[in-house]
């Protein structure tokens, strides 16, 4: 597991699983046990939002403590000097790449993290929320947790509206904590949608955020030929049903990691 020890991204986690906290805290303890704690709808909405809550935390922790698709560093020095004076040596037919970094080669479409100091494959960006890097093999984690966190707030933000309608008697303790609820989910909420629509486009694109900011304004507005949409996202989410996506589990099945390890420790 990995846990990096950045200010900013601790600072971001701590935030992030005390409002997920908070918000679980307030819709059982404040809103259903007492308004409805001897009524089927509540326990219904409590098992909804113990759900979400789960799934969040759940796929955040997969997107923040696990590899995002690190390059394996070569357990041998390999001197590059001869390389690096001719820049046309850089690439291969292949697309792979010598960072001067790592000192190390890469596949295509990896790019060095100057915050993790480690090159990642088909690197998105750095999120200080999930303090990692968004790359190939957590870039779907990290959608799950937007989608899930967007998914809590347009339900929470329901919810509470709700049940200030329907409950004529209201604690103190009550509209305190369904402001605050409400003020979380609209901020938090559309924050992570336009971060989720930017990362499906980027998908569909087949471009990273890296890759399109590498890329002048002439390639930019050249047409790609694209496979299909579907094909793009099984990439991400893996094979199998589209329900089978939204689990916060592993669906691809692929020998790249080791073949990648193999080629280094050679």
């Amino acid at each position: 597991m990995l846990f990096r020890k950045d200010p900013c991204g601790i600072i971001c986690i701590v935030l992030t699983y005390a409002m997920l906290l908070h918000c679980l805290y307030a819709i059982l303890f404040v809103i259903i046990i007492p308004l409805l704690n001897e009524s089927l709808y509540g326990t219904l909405h409590a098992l909804i939002t113990c759900t979400f809550i789960s799934l969040c935390i759940f796929s955040h922790a997969r997107a923040a403590y696990f590899d995002p698709g690190f390059v394996p560093l070569p357990k041998k020095g390999i001197d590059f000097s001869d390389v690096k004076m001719n820049d046309n040596n850089k690439d291969n037919s292949d697309g792979w790449t010598i960072c001067n970094r790592c000192d190390t080669y890469r596949p295509a479409r990896s790019h060095h993290c100057r915050i993790c100091k480690r090159c990642v494959r088909r690197l998105d960006h750095h999120c200080p929320w999930i303090n990692n890097c968004v790359g190939e093999f957590n870039q779907k984690y990290f959608i799950l947790f937007l989608f899930y966190i967007g998914v809590t707030s347009i339900y929470v933000f329901s919810f509470v509206i709700w049940s200030l309608i329907i409950f004529s008697q209201k604690s103190d303790s009550l509209i305190v904590h369904s402001i605050i609820l409400c003020i979380e989910s609209c901020l938090f909420g559309l924050f992570v949608v336009t971060i989720f629509v930017d990362q499906v486009q980027s998908i569909l694109n087949d471009r990273s955020l890296i890759d399109t900011l590498k890329l002048d304004e002439n390639s930019r507005m050249t047409p790609q030929i694209l496979p299909p949409a579907r094909v793009l996202l099984r990439k991400v989410f893996g094979p199998g049903p589209i329900l089978l996506w939204l689990l916060p589990c592993d669906l691809k099945k692929s020998n790249e990691t080791l073949d990648l390890q193999n080629m280094h420790n050679v």
